[in-house]
């Protein structure tokens, strides 16, 4: 999975047609299964969390 902060956020307000802003947490995984990316709005901040198994 290639996608940064903008990758993801498009992702969220294109296909999942929400708010990255809303404070809600959107999780990600990879094509393979080991990699999961947690995309989150805290302290007026867009903020990401990566975890590869």
């Amino acid at each position: 999975m290639r996608c940064g902060f903008d990758g993801l956020a498009a992702k969220v307000q294109t296909v999942l047609q929400k708010d990255p802003f809303s404070g809600h947490v959107f999780i990600f995984r990879g094509k393979r299964g080991d990699l999961l990316k947690c995309l989150y709005w805290r302290d007026g901040a867009l903020r990401m969390a990566a975890r590869r198994r």
